[in-house]
């Protein structure tokens, strides 16, 4: 049995002056970057720039919308009609697609950034307008959310294409859900990548009280405001494909 795995990132977050990660130093290690798209990080210089780095290291390229929240970094929940979500879901799409044109690239996915997230993981009227964004935008995009979740139910209702993914580098919790950490902190690569090839191999992660639980994924995400995201993602691609697991785009996998 063939084991594959897609390895994406968050990045092109920064705005202005202000600088996340290192965009180019972990993009040259993943498969698929997540590009914010203006709401909660990322303006249109550090779009382009980071559209140019998936383009020379030949990584496949998404969008991650946010809620509209700049200083809260889109984190804090915004309730809204859910046709005002689906109008800023196309507005955020368009507005990465402009530069992924001007380079000659294709959309690949859409992967909801920060609270918007976790909050169409669970409602239903956030997840149905997420998702039919995407679909009238274009069909063929393929949908970020983890397994089983209402989000992931109704992207396959809507004939999408849908992405299981799970964060190595973040703790679960024994429920499966994991613990998001308001400021990230340096990783050990060497735990990170064991977690990552147990998900890629076995189907399983251990949670922070130590059981082991199954989880279903496509696609691993690596966070790049990590301060040492480069080397995790480094790690994490080189011991994968030590242990025979194919690291490639999660188009080429669903």
């Amino acid at each position: 049995m063939t084991h594959r795995i897609d390895i994406n990132v968050d990045t092109g977050e920064g705005y202005g002056r202000y600088r996340l990660g290192d965009d180019e130093a972990v993009i040259k290690y993943v498969t698929s970057a997540n590009i914010a798209t203006g709401f909660h990080g990322g303006d249109p210089v550090v779009m382009w720039n980071t559209v140019k780095y998936a383009k020379k290291y030949n990584v496949a390229v998404g969008a991650h919308p946010a809620f509209q929240d700049l200083r809260g970094f889109g984190r804090r929940v915004i309730r809204m009609d859910p046709d005002e979500l689906k109008a800023d879901i196309l507005y955020q799409l368009g507005a990465l697609d402009a530069f992924l044109k001007a380079e000659g690239i294709k959309m690949q996915h859409v992967k909801p950034h920060g609270a918007l997230y976790m909050v169409v993981e669970n409602d239903e009227a956030y997840a149905e307008a997420v998702v039919e964004a995407i679909r009238l935008y274009n069909p063929e995009l393929i949908f970020f959310t983890e397994y089983n979740t209402v989000a992931w139910k109704k992207g396959k209702d809507a004939g999408l294409r849908v992405a299981a993914e799970a964060f190595p580098d973040l703790l679960y919790d024994s429920t499966g859900r994991w613990i998001l950490e308001r400021v990230k902190k340096p990783m050990d690569p060497t735990t990170v990548a064991k977690r990552a090839v147990n998900i890629a191999k076995n189907g399983v992660i251990e949670t922070i009280d130590g059981k082991t639980i199954k989880i279903v994924a496509n696609t691993i995400c690596i966070h790049s405001d990590s301060p040492n995201a480069p080397e995790v993602a480094r790690v994490v691609r080189e011991e994968l494909e030590r242990n025979g697991v194919e690291v490639t785009s999660v188009g080429k996998i669903l």
